[in-house]
């Protein structure tokens, strides 16, 4: 099985103050998705060394296209919009392609 990502994932979330465990949660849920999604190699939520405070997603797709069908997904939608009260500001996304 072809396990190469094309696309690489990272979103960053601030939480609330006294949110972050609800945060953590939804997050965990999302990226359980995700993990089982058509074209997905895995999702998983982290902390970062840079800022104790972020939780950080990051998943690996096959193509921008899988990736893309997921973030359309109405349930995926439905988890985002969860976050939405969670959120202690602006959600920061990146995509890293690998060269």
């Amino acid at each position: 099985m072809e396990e190469h990502a094309v696309v690489l994932d990272v979103s960053r979330y601030r939480p609330v103050p006294g949110k972050r465990d609800d945060l953590l949660a939804q997050m965990k849920t999302i990226a359980e998705r995700a993990s089982k999604a058509e074209g997905c190699f895995g999702a998983q939520v982290c902390t970062s060394n840079g800022d104790s405070d972020v939780l950080v997603a990051v998943s690996r797709w096959k193509s921008a296209q899988d990736l893309d069908s997921f973030a359309r997904d109405v349930a995926t939608a439905a988890a985002r919009d969860k976050l939405t009260d969670l959120l202690g500001g602006r959600a920061q996304h990146e995509h890293l392609t690998p060269i």
